[in-house]
Formats: C-alpha cells, sequence, structure tokens
C-alpha cells in the first residue's frame, strides 16, 4: 500500500524525533530541532483543503479580473487597452484537480493580476481609472487576505 504524502509527512517526523532528538545535547541543537518540527507543521497545515482552497482562489481571481476587464471598457487610454489585451488572454480553468494544475493555474491568474496591477494602482489617484477603484479595492482585499492566511507567524518579523 502507498502512503498519502501527509502520511508520509508524519512519519518523517515521528522517524526524525525518534532518532536524531536524543542525540540532541546542547540547547543550541534542540532549539533549532524544534523550529524544525514546527517547519513541518507548517508543511502539513492546510494540506487536506489545499485543492479546495486553490479552486476558490482561482474562482475569486477569475471574477476579480472579468470585473476588472468590465471596468477597463469604458477607459479609452493606450494602457487600459493593453491591460484588456492581457486580461482578453485570461488562461482556461485547470483541466483537472491536481495540485500542480491549480498551481499553474494560480500563478496564470496572478501574473494577470501582476500585468494590469500598475494601471490598477494609480485608479486611486488618477479620475480617468476611477471605474477601476472598485476593483482595486477588491483585488487588494483579496491579496491582503490571502497573505494573512499563508503568514507563518514565527516566520515573521513582527
Amino acid at each position: 500500500m502507498r502512503p498519502y504524502p501527509e502520511e508520509v509527512l508524519r512519519a518523517i517526523q515521528t522517524g526524525v524525533v525518534t532518532h536524531f532528538a536524543p542525540e540532541l545535547t546542547s540547547n543550541y541543537s534542540k532549539a533549532q530541532f524544534a523550529f524544525a518540527m514546527i517547519l513541518f507543521g507548517v508543511a502539513t497545515r492546510d494540506y487536506d483543503s489545499a485543492v479546495p482552497d486553490l479552486v476558490d482562489a482561482n474562482t475569486t481571481l477569475r471574477a476579480l479580473l472579468a470585473d476588472a476587464s468590465a471596468a477597463l471598457a469604458g477607459i479609452a487610454r493606450d494602457d487600459a487597452a493593453a491591460a484588456r489585451d492581457a486580461l482578453a488572454a485570461l488562461p482556461a480553468p485547470a483541466a483537472s484537480l491536481r495540485l500542480s494544475a491549480l498551481r499553474v493555474e494560480n500563478e496564470a491568474l496572478r501574473t494577470l493580476v501582476s500585468q494590469i496591477a500598475p494601471l490598477i494602482e494609480a485608479a486611486d489617484d488618477e479620475p480617468a481609472l476611477a471605474a477601476l477603484r472598485p476593483s482595486r479595492a477588491a483585488i487588494f482585499a483579496h491579496l491582503s487576505a490571502d497573505a494573512r492566511k499563508r503568514m507563518v507567524p514565527i516566520l515573521t518579523a513582527g
């Protein structure tokens, strides 16, 4: 029987604790070992919901990009036309529920967000881009929430 990936990680973690922990004598090595065990926990955190989380994230990103595209339709500027062209090349949804396929889709959608980011960012200050302000707020809120969800407190400075 082939174990599931999270079972393999758990077995590795258990083996490391069983065989290496007793050999650690200095406080430094014990602290580094504890940190490594925390990282094992981080690696497995939310593992079981990774696929539905990515499906939801991709659906949200597609909706945000569709809203931005609709807002761009009424803006007559060269950079808006370039953004519309970029959004017209929206990648197809992932053909499978494999984590790797969903990540490729997510990266492609995030790439589109980054391509239109200069225009989205300017929307708050430029009256000609006012139609993009709701998209700007929604995209920033989504990216902020995603960053907070994926944050690992022990790995951050503040």
